[in-house]
């Protein structure tokens, strides 16, 4: 039909802009990250991206309420941006007192964290819960715009904020030589510019009058979470807990070179992300109105797994060119964790794509194989965990059960959602 003709070509659209958008933030997250590499020792490094770790798994709140945002804006704002508006004002209060009280429990267990990390001085990691206490904050900015679908304003915000913490970086490490504090700052600046320019993008529903909630909305939006939650917790833990693993049970040299690969080897799963800001609206939007989904599905995981895999290869064949090339020659020894870790982002990036549109249908199924593979990685590098190649191998073999399952899980689903569709276009002709 027509109409399903336009939403593909619109879904295309947007994901074009976005791509380049947000792989274009993608560019200067990395020359970040090079100024970062060329600018600290390896063991400084390896607690910088540590302590990064830390922040992305700790602000997973935030990042969950992006996420249920989306999906419930879309179908507030049918009516009006009156709803829009009182729901933006309510939540926004309650996360200012969030984000301060994240940060004085984080003062108060500071010294647990300082043993963790092995680390003699504090100031790192109160600079880290600054930076924790101003990352709560953007990710429910940034969810609005993306419920209203203004893909073209997320993409803008979200490549300012990467530029701004590049600029930064390259003043307060590369010139003013202010080490990790310096790096942790930069992204506190930056953050905060991404914030203003959130606000910015949203001023019309500041215009209009405040809308009556749905009395259900926040009891929807609480049972709505918790799967998002364990999903997103999951996925960030694949994600960022081996820097961690490795910077505890490894030498602090090792845990530089690892944090190398892994920022390199990052990008097969970031590099692609961009869709889901287009799948997950989208999915939610044509739930909403009945429209078929299953197109916009295997468009994005057919991008994804060209762009993703298309990266992993790349580091697969060249390893050590590109890790010379990008940071430097006392990084090489990295070359073969970037081929592993590579292969498992782009798997994990593929296996994303299901689980948000699985989170927009409310079809939670998929937990189950996320949760075995997670306790299988945690379990298996708490007895090996000799090396840092070894514990990249445990993560590759998890993602890669995760992957699998994931695949035979939609197959098995997708049967069904062609015969729940198939009912419904029966019955309407009829």
């Amino acid at each position: 039909p027509l109409k399903q003709v336009i939403v593909v070509q619109n879904f295309i659209k947007n994901n074009v802009i976005l791509l380049v958008l947000i792989n274009s933030a993608s560019v200067f997250a990395y020359l970040f990250q090079l100024v970062l590499g060329k600018n600290l020792t390896p063991a400084d490094y390896g607690v910088f991206n540590s302590l990064n770790s830390i922040v992305a798994i700790l602000a997973t709140p935030a990042v969950i309420l992006h996420i249920v945002f989306s999906r419930f804006i879309v179908k507030l704002s049918i009516s009006g941006l009156g709803q829009v508006k009182s729901l933006f004002i309510k939540v926004f209060r309650n996360m200012l007192f969030f984000s301060a009280g994240a940060f004085l429990v984080g003062l108060a267990i500071l010294p647990l964290i300082k043993n963790f990390l092995h680390l003699k001085t504090s100031l790192p990691i109160i600079m880290m819960l600054l930076a924790l206490s101003v990352c709560l904050i953007q990710p429910m900015l940034f969810g609005f715009i993306e419920g209203l679908q203004r893909f073209t304003f997320l993409g803008i915000g979200c490549i300012s904020g990467s530029l701004a913490r590049f600029a930064f970086a390259f003043i307060l490490v590369g010139i003013l030589g202010w080490g990790v504090n310096g790096a942790i700052l930069a992204g506190i600046l930056a953050m905060g510019l991404a914030i203003g320019f959130g606000f910015w993008s949203l001023k019309d529903i500041f215009n209009v009058s405040r809308g009556v909630l749905p009395s259900n909305l926040f009891s929807e939006m609480l049972r709505y979470s918790i799967p998002v939650f364990f999903t997103t917790i999951m996925v960030l833990l694949l994600g960022n807990i081996d820097l961690i693993l490795v910077r505890h049970f490894c030498s602090p040299e090792e845990a530089g070179l690892y944090a190398t690969a892994a920022v390199l080897g990052r990008i097969s799963f970031f590099l692609p992300g961009a869709i889901l800001m287009v799948l997950f609206p989208s999915i939610a939007k044509a739930q909403s109105t009945g429209e078929n989904e299953t197109n916009i599905l295997w468009i994005s995981l057919g991008m994804t797994f060209f762009i993703g895999g298309g990266i992993a290869l790349i580091n697969i064949l060249w390893p050590e060119q590109i890790i010379s090339f990008l940071f430097d020659e006392q990084y090489i020894e990295a070359a073969p964790l970037l081929q592993i870790i590579s292969t498992a982002m782009a798997l994990l990036g593929t296996s994303n794509v299901i689980f948000s549109f699985s989170l927009a249908r409310s079809d939670f199924n998929y937990l189950k194989i996320l949760l075995t593979g997670i306790v299988l990685m945690i379990g298996m590098v708490s007895v090996f965990h000799d090396s840092p190649i070894i514990i990249a191998k445990i993560l590759l073999s998890s993602i890669g059960i995760i992957f699998f399952g994931t695949l035979i899980w939609l197959a098995l689903t997708y049967k069904n959602i062609r015969s729940t569709l198939s009912d419904n276009e029966y019955r309407v002709i009829s």
